[in-house]
């Protein structure tokens, strides 16, 4: 009976294997989404226009425990979100982040994550024939979902939230979801 005992005991050990390696390692990503930038004032929420993101996120997952990975994270996402009225336009650019990712391994497939960082995001304004560019900084975070389609690539899903505080005297948020593809070397 003790041997049963210690070759069940093994089994279920063997599971419990370093998932985490599984998502170990410099990764690269391609990205769309869609995109919301609001403005908010005395507790009223704006959106400025909601269109397509596209870009890609590079970064390095570090395994630190059997089901933990974490390392930082570098992404950049160009914009279609744009508004006119006349010959007044408002288009963003784009959207920079920086930051750090925590993940969980619920499997040898599948890693949910969340990230905390940087975000800054750029917007050029037109009236008439002059144009001008302002950016602004804020946090962003996100939380997300990869599965690994083999041992090297992977797919995506996320949902991303950044606050840019006060932009031009109004508060200035992103709201965006994006799937993607990418590589893990």
């Amino acid at each position: 009976m003790k041997k049963y005992l210690v070759a069940a005991a093994a089994v279920f050990c063997v599971p419990g294997a370093a998932f985490a390696q599984d998502f170990d390692g410099p990764r690269a990503e391609a990205r769309i989404g869609w995109e919301t930038p609001t403005v908010s004032e005395d507790g009223d929420v704006f959106k400025i226009e909601s269109d397509v993101s596209y870009g890609g996120e590079v970064g390095f997952d570090l395994a630190v425990g059997k089901k933990v990975v974490v390392g930082p994270y570098a992404t950049y996402e160009f914009s279609n979100v744009g508004i006119c009225d006349g010959t007044d336009c408002l288009k963003e650019d784009g959207n920079l982040g920086v930051g750090g990712r925590l993940g969980i391994a619920l499997g040898k497939k599948a890693l949910i994550y969340g990230k905390l960082g940087y975000a800054k995001i750029r917007f050029t304004a037109t009236t008439g024939t002059v144009t001008g560019s302002e950016s602004d900084s804020g946090v962003q975070g996100a939380l997300g979902l990869n599965l690994n389609f083999g041992k090297h690539a992977y797919g995506l899903l996320e949902v991303n939230y950044a606050d840019y505080g006060k932009f031009e005297g109004i508060n200035l948020q992103r709201r965006h979801v994006a799937a993607g593809i990418g590589l893990r070397l």
